[in-house]
């Protein structure tokens, strides 16, 4: 008898081992788990090893496919990522926001104007001059690429996703090397404050 009850703990141990959920993640990586939820966003599991132990969570779109150990399986598609670019852009009907582009004053690369605009719309926000600053009120919130340039708008981007009411500062600098290429840069309020000390104000945006 005892030596049955020894028995049935060994095949025990060994099928639970086996009794598993295999998670793999869209990296290609696979985690042995004992799946405890599926929810919306997060998926909750156990590991195998250790399935007295805590609890875990993984972000959905992190998975690419669960297995149980029933054999059957649960794909998950992979979340479409939005182009700022592409966003149709919703013009606010409250407060706009708004953004103070300025442009520190630099011997080099002081004369041409620094283009910042947006490609949807299709417009230009301000050409920045040396040693100013500019305020603008934008309407269009939610997600937005902003595009810059000297002659020619550039490749570097920057995505900013602008809410009503709010206020930003972006600082336009032309970038060191070889040519004339302009950048723009999100900074907090109190760099923005100080990095304007001194500058002129900019009333036109052209």
């Amino acid at each position: 008898m005892r030596k049955l009850i020894i028995l049935l703990c060994i095949l025990s141990g060994f099928l639970s081992a086996y009794s598993q959920d295999e998670i793999t993640l869209r990296t290609g990586e696979t985690l042995k788990a004992k799946i405890v939820e599926v929810g919306l966003q997060d998926i909750t599991y156990k590991k195998a090893e250790n399935p007295a132990g805590p609890f875990y969570t993984l972000k959905k779109e992190k998975v690419f496919m669960i297995k149980y150990e029933n054999g059957t399986k649960d794909v998950f598609e992979a979340a479409q990522q939005s182009d700022p670019a592409s966003v149709s852009p919703v013009r606010s009907d409250g407060p706009p926001a708004i953004i103070y582009f300025y442009r520190p004053g630099k011997i080099m690369g002081s004369s041409p104007e620094i283009i910042v605009g947006t490609f949807i719309p299709d417009e230009v926000i301000v050409n920045l001059r040396n040693d100013h600053w500019y305020r603008a009120e934008y309407y269009y919130t939610g997600p937005r690429q902003l595009v810059t340039g000297i002659y020619s708008i550039n490749d570097k981007k920057l995505d900013v996703s602008f809410e009503a009411g709010k206020t930003y500062y972006i600082r336009c600098s032309i970038m060191k090397g070889m040519g004339l290429q302009s950048q723009l840069e999100v900074v907090d309020e109190a760099t923005g404050k100080n990095e304007m000390k001194g500058l002129k104000e900019q009333v036109k945006p052209k």
